[in-house]
């Protein structure tokens, strides 16, 4: 959460700089007095946002740093809203100058920018009073690096420990039980650490805790929470307390045993620390007890409370939870062991630290637990951490970094395996020698062995286990390095299928190595990890060490410069197989990849594409892993179920159902799968009790130790995000869940929202197209379907319902979403919403909407489902984005209340069918930048558009668009019969008959009035290619999308003119033209140097003198720029003009009449044409003839309703690239003759009608 908020407060801080330092903000404070007080706010936000880019380790260790974070971007927020109100003011004419007019306003402006700068001054004073920005802070190391240093010393114990637990094929996990009741009298201390968090241990130690086996054997037990700050009189106090409790709660107690047990309780408060002291002494010394301390931070703390528990030889146990692997080893007596109790997941194992067991040499067994003995008082080990005190965290590999450790394993069946995992196993010939050198001597271990999962986990993974396995074995042309990454979203098994290739028997021959990278990398100690597994594994020729004169080395004691040395000879020793998991960045590629150029193979795991190309090189050694298919996903889920004691078909439809429901929230993905199976499998086997699972799976998540783990996992993916991204990635739980969230509404909201902006050379929308991809490449999100096939972009996305999960819960902990659902929690809202939604299943209460939640600040709304009035209401001042897109029962009437949204930048109306016109309101929507009236019934644009001089993108239907969809809410088909009888009749009969619908609009719909009723006769449907403009649109000059347009009636030649001050257009569809304006047209457009989509229709195809190109000449041609055009209309000068498109890769032709072949060659032969679609007769002749070498780019293919085609004919060489081949209606069409040329072709679509018809000659 601290992260995120100092995100969102960098995304915040910018938002409001941007306004801080606007010409607007800057004229009226000169004006009003207040100039200093501005700069002054303008200055201390750019000292907060240097702060924040610097804030984001150190505030995850310091909550009072992240209170701070938190109110800095609540107050950014706060500054922007103000500065956003004072701009209008400078919008507004004066009566003299700038100052405004009203003299209330200039004084009420004024307070509240000394209101900001005390508010500004308060927070900035605050980092003073609790020394929050600590001095020379860049010069100190990080807190993970200081984690590191410190456990240094204990971190060749855990490897041990990690080694010890992967030489065995089943599982070795530690029985905390087991550690607790062994028959030991003395006082034993068990301490407990996690690699990465504290997530799993409470859950371990209170399973033993609770164990009523256990509490018999102790009798005193406590469970105690180390405060922070220390006080020990707290902790005796608590002890005490504890005991005495417990004691007089217990029924078989004497009476009088009893009675002074609730005296001394009752004395407690007025004993000091020495009377507790005596007590707790007293007590521990006659009893066994089993205490667990939790939260122990200090080892001044652990040297107070150890003085406190007497050993009394009486089985007593202490168990102690750290957060510091160091402390660990030092509550344990020496010699002590290290032994990995559990691994959650990639980042989180949970280790013990125990005393040393008897009677142990080199293997230990303890009921079948496998540990690592690390004794404290080997010289050797204290020499080796010292030597390297960050290896901590820098390596999580599977195997030890030093030799100087004992490693003890215990095995229930000793017998070997024939082939090569016991040739490995054997001593070699220099095992004399090397004991003398090093007289803890490990056992050489085949990794293939060592690092596996059962098989059973990669259910459903076959296919991509044999791919990948075939890119391992197949030769590289290149004759070096082959670099094959494994790539996609956290949780979908990328380590359990490496590993599973990593052992499999196709690959005897290698010899292999794994490391994973943690957090902060350390490529040195990576490397030297490297090099002791392939020390142990490659088998060294005694004959050739003897006359090269190279004998082995402890790879722990060498410098950096031998270790490469040494490493580079291994590799080239035998063939080579290296693992690098969970590679994180480009950079750690790049500090080791020069040592690993001998390494024949190297398989690298990753979460990001851009990582997987980079460490590749070649997309062909680059393997996307995917989410599972329902069929085995469900195999999967019923396996961690039912633990293989049933198969699907034996389940109850019932049960099938809700396993159904639990599929769809995991969404393929294994981690999720099998955690939540096997939280199942622990619970009654029933519907119902699935049922309430699936119904709070969110709030599971959350709390449920078992589950956080997937949590946890996917956690990683959203921490790695640069801030930026994390405002962008939050931004989508607006929507809900598996809606398809569509590029352009996204990208247009984002823009809006100010997370993105116009920089130098590159613009905002092209910035958002960044954002997109890298989410994409990272998995944050998932491609819908669909995609640009001209451009090769995806055009919309998903959320994955588990990343959703997180997407909305950060969202709502930041206070920056809050969605109006059923079953929504209000009471944890505090503060002012950003982002409102109101979802579709929300019942639309009033008194919620006004009264319980503070409106103040949000700034946008979206809804989904029904609309009601009391939605936007008068304290939404500074809403920013208006989406209703597909919103039912909206009407005309409402249309008002949007108009006094001042701040407005974004608004859709798409989908609403029964908005017929605007409102002369709209006018005060100056910021306005996109409006979207697509879907709408709006025929004509009001002249109040002209006004809006930051409208950038105006989007409206072409007829067909319009009218191709109806909705259940369309009132106009709903009253047609009304609309009829009002239009014949004569106008005394309408008003006899009709009056009852104008005075009470309710008789027909509770929704409508009579505004409704009046716009409903008003505006009847017109056959239009688009909206009608006013006159004055030219004025518009921010313009960069626009159309459809339809110039065909009044206004149409003054409109087509008004284009060429558009100068900004990137994208233009016009509709309605004819033989009198086209000219115009292409003359307003032929300077548009940056428009790069056209669409030009002919409004009356029939008309002979409608000649799309006949103007075209020499001195008149279309823009160089365009990448897309389409064209409705005849053609008749196509050669003359379509080389000039150098640039253009979609062309849509429509009722073109192009008769000759040549045409289609001209088109041939531009460089970059991807898509091609020949429609409605555009292409007159019998054969279309594609020639050798043309269409060199091209993708796709698409010919329909080409009355008069007969066949058609691919040369050797023609169309390398192209992928699709899509074939519509073409009645005449009989023979496709050389499909065998077309090299890349992967999908030929037909009407079912045509398969039969057509002949296919291959």
């Amino acid at each position: 959460m601290e992260a995120t908020g100092v995100s969102l407060g960098k995304a915040a801080l910018g938002g409001a700089l941007g306004y801080a330092t606007s010409k607007a903000v800057e004229e009226i404070a000169l004006q009003l007095g207040v100039e200093r007080d501005v700069n002054f706010i303008r200055d201390e936000l750019q000292m907060m946002q240097s702060f924040l880019m610097t804030a984001d380790e150190e505030q995850s260790q310091n909550k009072v740093l992240a209170t701070w974070v938190n109110q800095i971007g609540a107050l950014a927020y706060k500054v922007e809203d103000s500065l956003m109100d004072f701009g209008l003011h400078s919008e507004k004419k004066p009566f003299w100058g700038c100052i405004p007019r009203n003299p209330g306003d200039r004084r009420r402006i004024a307070k509240e920018v000394k209101q900001l700068r005390a508010e500004v001054e308060d927070v900035s004073n605050r980092n003073l009073r609790y020394r929050l920005i600590k001095e020379s802070s860049a010069s100190k190391p990080t807190v993970a690096e200081e984690q590191a240093s410190i456990a240094a010393a204990a971190m060749f114990g855990i490897n041990e420990a990690r080694f010890a637990t992967l030489e065995h094929e089943k599982s070795s996990e530690v029985d905390l039980h087991q550690l607790i009741t062994r028959n030991d009298v003395n006082l034993r201390v068990i301490a407990m650490w996690g690699t990465s968090s504290d997530l799993g241990k409470t859950s371990a130690i209170q399973k033993v805790y609770d164990d009523p086996k256990v509490l018999k054997m102790f009798g005193f037990c406590a469970w105690i929470r180390l405060m922070h700050p220390f006080s020990p009189q707290e902790f005796l106090r608590s002890l005490v307390w504890q005991f005495y409790g417990n004691y007089h709660d217990e029924v078989g107690k004497p009476e009088q045993e009893r009675r002074v047990g609730a005296e001394i309780l009752a004395n407690m408060e007025k004993m000091d620390q020495r009377d507790l002291a005596r007590m707790c002494n007293a007590e521990l010394c006659r009893n066994s007890y089993l205490v667990v301390i939790n939260d122990l931070v200090t080892i001044e703390e652990w040297h107070f409370i150890k003085k406190l528990f007497p050993d009394n030889k009486k089985h007593s146990r202490i168990i102690v939870s750290t957060q510091q692997a160091e402390i660990a080893s030092l509550c344990t007596e020496n010699p002590y062991q290290v032994s990995e109790l559990e691994q959650l997941s990639c980042d989180q194992t949970i280790y013990l630290f125990h005393t040393k067991l008897q009677n142990s040499k080199q293997q230990t067994s303890m009921d079948g637990v496998r540990v690592a003995m690390h004794d404290t008082n080997d010289k050797a080990r204290l020499a080796t951490s010292e030597e390297k005190p960050k290896a901590m965290h820098a390596s999580c590999s599977a195997e030890p970094i030093s030799d100087s450790n004992i490693v003890t394993t215990t095995k229930k069946n000793t017998s070997m395996p024939t082939g090569e995992i016991q040739e490995e196993d054997q001593e070699p010939n220099n095992a004399g020698a090397e004991k003398a050198h090093n007289p803890t001597v490990r056992k050489k271990v085949d990794r293939s062995r060592t690092l596996t999962l059962a098989d059973g986990l990669l259910c459903g993974r076959e296919t991509e286990k044999s791919f990948v396995i075939k890119l391992v074995g197949q030769p590289d042309h290149n004759q070096g390095r082959k670099v094959i990454s494994v790539w996609g979203m956290g949780g979908l098994g990328k380590t359990t299928l490496v590993r599973s290739i990593y052992r499999n028997q196709e690959l005897g021959g290698w010899k292999r190595a794994w490391a994973t990278a943690l957090r902060p990398f350390n490529p040195e100690v990576l490397l030297r990890d490297l090099a002791w597994q392939l020390q142990n594994t490659v088998q060294e020729d005694p004959a050739r060490a003897t006359t090269t004169g190279v004998q082995k080395k402890n790879v722990s004691g060498m410098k950096l410069q031998e270790l490469k040395q040494e490493l580079a000879r291994l590799l080239t020793e035998k063939k080579c197989l290296i693992v690098l998991d969970d590679i994180s960045s480009t950079s750690e590629w790049e500090l080791v990849k020069q040592c690993l150029d001998n390494a024949e193979r190297i398989i690298v795991t990753t979460r990001e594409k851009k990582i997987a190309e980079h460490c590749s090189r070649e997309v062909r050694n680059m393997y996307p892993l995917g989410v599972l298919k329902y069929d085995e996903a469900l195999d999967l889920f019923i396996k961690k179920v039912f633990k293989d004691n049933i198969v699907k078909t034996d389940l109850a439809p019932a049960i099938m159902e809700q396993a159904r429901v639990t599929l769809q929230k995991c969404g393929g993905l294994p981690l999720a799968i099998t955690t939540i199976g096997g939280f199942l499998a622990t619970k009654p086997k029933t519907a119902i009790e699935w049922r309430k699972m699936n119904e709070c799976i969110s709030s599971e998540l959350e709390i449920n130790p078992e589950l956080m783990t997937i949590k946890s996992i996917l956690m990683r993916s959203y921490d790695g995000l640069p801030y930026h991204l994390k405002y962008a990635f939050l931004y989508l739980s607006i929507f809900p869940e598996d809606h398809r969230i569509r590029w352009g509404r996204l990208m247009r909201r984002w823009i809006a929202e100010g997370y993105s902006r116009d920089m130098l050379g590159i613009t905002a929308a092209e910035l958002c197209r960044r954002y997109f991809d890298e989410l994409l490449d990272r998995s944050m999100i998932l491609p819908g379907e669909g995609i640009d096939q001209y451009k090769q972009k995806i055009n919309s996305c998903q959320l994955h319902d588990m990343i959703r999960e997180i997407c909305v819960s950060k969202a709502r902990e930041e206070n920056l979403v809050f969605t109006l659902e059923e079953r929504c929690c209000l009471s944890k809202t505090q503060g002012a919403i950003r982002h409102l939604v109101i979802g579709s299943n929300w019942k639309r209460d009033k008194d919620v909407l006004e009264s319980m939640l503070d409106l103040s600040h949000v700034r946008s709304l979206t809804v989904f489902g029904e609309w009601r009035s009391f939605f936007i209401s008068e304290n939404m001042r500074f809403v920013r984005v208006l989406d209703l897109e597909d919103t039912l029962g909206f009407r005309d009437h409402h249309l008002d209340q949007i108009g006094q949204l001042r701040h407005l930048k974004y608004l859709s109306f798409r989908g609403c069918c029964n908005i017929f016109c605007l409102p002369n309101s709209f006018g005060n929507l100056r910021h306005l930048e996109t409006l979207d009236v697509r879907g709408t019934r709006i025929s004509e644009l009001p002249t109040i558009i002209t006004d809006l001089r930051k409208l950038q993108n105006l989007h409206a239907d072409d007829y067909v668009d319009r009218f191709g969809v109806r909705v259940e809410d369309d009132i106009v088909d709903k009253y047609q019969g009304y609309i009829d009888r009002i239009s014949t009749g004569k106008r005394c009969s309408v008003l006899l008959s009709s009056s009852h619908v104008f005075l009470r609009p309710q008789v027909l719909d509770a929704g409508l009035n009579r505004y409704d009723i009046f716009n409903l006769y008003r505006f009847q449907e017109r056959n239009l290619d688009g909206i009608i403009l006013p006159k004055g649109i030219g004025k518009l000059k921010a313009l960069h999308a626009l159309g459809a347009v339809d110039v065909s009636g009044r206004n149409g030649n003054a409109t087509v003119k008004e284009f060429g001050e558009l100068t900004q257009l990137r994208k233009l569809k016009v509709g309605g033209l004819s033989y009198r304006n086209i000219n115009e047209l292409w003359s307003a457009i032929a300077d548009h140097n940056q428009l790069q989509s056209l669409s030009v229709e002919i409004g009356d195809p029939n008309e002979d003198r409608n000649e799309l190109d006949g103007c075209f000449g020499e001195g008149l041609l279309p823009p160089s720029s365009l990448e897309n055009l389409a064209l409705h209309g005849k053609l008749v000068n196509v050669t003359e003009w379509i080389h000039r498109l150098q640039n253009l890769s979609k062309l849509v032709l429509k009722r073109s009449r192009l008769e000759q072949d040549d045409a289609i060659q001209a088109i041939g032969v531009l460089p970059n044409i991807a898509v091609l679609r020949l429609q409605f007769n555009s292409f007159m002749g019998a054969q279309l003839h594609f020639q050798g070498s043309s269409f060199p780019s091209l993708l796709v293919l698409w010919f329909d309703r080409l009355d008069k085609l007969r066949s058609v004919l691919f040369e050797e060489g023609t169309m390398p690239k192209l992928e699709l081949l899509q074939i519509g209606v073409c009645t005449e069409l009989k023979v496709i003759s050389g499909l065998p040329a077309l090299k890349s072709l992967k999908e030929i679509q037909l009407p079912l009608k045509m398969v039969t018809v057509i002949s296919m000659k291959y």
